[in-house]
């Protein structure tokens, strides 16, 4: 899966998009969507992409368990241009991300 996740983001970096690449314009989300049982922290995953979008990058970040991966979709759902002012159990985003 690796190597198939390389090439996507390869596709998308080679890509114009104008104002940079398509990878600029993009968020992508890569991971499992399973943690400890059903619980909604502790995912392993990675967020790339998305630098015209004001995400930060070059940084491992390891959160607390008690950051819910929720607070994540708060923080992409921002960035795409669309606010919302709660995602599950979560109303505010992750600040070390933008």
């Amino acid at each position: 899966m690796a190597q198939q996740l390389d090439y996507f983001l390869g596709k998308l970096r080679d890509t114009n998009d104008g104002d940079g690449s398509l990878l600029d314009q993009t968020m992508v989300l890569y991971g499992s969507g399973c943690s400890t049982l059903h619980n909604p922290n502790n995912y392993p995953l990675i967020l790339t992409g998305g630098s015209k979008m004001g995400l930060k990058h070059g940084a491992y970040h390891r959160f607390s368990a008690d950051v819910p991966c929720a607070k994540l979709f708060v923080t992409m759902l921002d960035r795409l241009g669309t606010p919302v002012g709660r995602f599950s159990d979560s109303t505010a985003g992750i600040p070390q991300l933008v």
